[in-house]
């Protein structure tokens, strides 16, 4: 059975370009391909296997619908990145929303179905400088680690947000889940930047993780 594969790309020649490589495989369908991030939303309770996902969209950005999938929980689809934006926090925050790859548009040798069929099967698809960035980071953050002497004390209200931040949760879904206002939990998430000493969603990620607050 083929797999159903949805692309989100506003260019029309680059999804053109992604659909060809999409249908050059056998076990890939090509069910739709759509430009905005709403055209995209109607689509989420159709069976979709994967989305190759681009970020810079006219009505958001894709990382929201990252977080909208992974929140709903269930049966959920693969999702490969396909953006030009590759700094520190864009792709942070795509793979810690839960961005199954992450690829670069500069490559115009990039077999994008062989990276589609390589996500379906668990495999996460990395551009080299990606992958790169992502290693160089991580090593930072086990020297920083090294130079800490003890983790940040965050209150169990603030672990329990960061959980929801974890599992791909807006700041607003989050709040409608505690039954706390907006504002409440954006002071709450600037206690939790402040004591992990980071300045970003992604960064955050990172350093509860590697400090033992959040588990996989």
């Amino acid at each position: 059975m083929r797999a159903n594969v949805v692309v989100v790309e506003d260019d029309p020649l680059i999804a053109n370009h992604i659909g060809r490589g999409v249908a050059s495989h056998d076990e890939l369908s090509l069910v739709a391909t759509v430009g905005s991030l709403a055209e995209a939303r109607a689509l989420l309770d159709r069976p979709v296997d994967l989305f190759i996902l681009d970020l810079g969209l006219p009505d958001g950005n894709g990382i929201d619908l990252v977080e909208e999938i992974r929140a709903r929980g269930g049966l959920e689809p693969k999702i490969l990145i396909l953006s030009v934006l590759g700094d520190q926090e864009t792709v942070l925050a795509a793979v810690l929303a839960g961005a199954d790859g992450y690829l670069l548009k500069d490559n115009d040798s990039l077999d994008i179905g062989q990276q589609a069929s390589d996500a379906l099967v668990g495999g996460a698809p990395l551009s080299p400088s990606i992958a790169a960035y992502v290693l160089r980071h991580l090593r930072a953050q086990q020297r920083q680690a090294k130079l800490e002497d003890e983790d940040p004390l965050l209150s169990p209200r603030e672990i329990e947000l960061l959980q929801l931040l974890a599992r791909g949760y807006s700041n607003r879904r989050a709040a409608e889940n505690l039954g706390l206002s907006p504002h409440t939990i954006n002071d709450h998430v600037k206690s939790i930047y402040r004591k992990l000493r980071v300045s970003s969603r992604g960064e955050a990620m990172v350093r509860a993780f590697r400090s033992g607050l959040l588990h996989l």
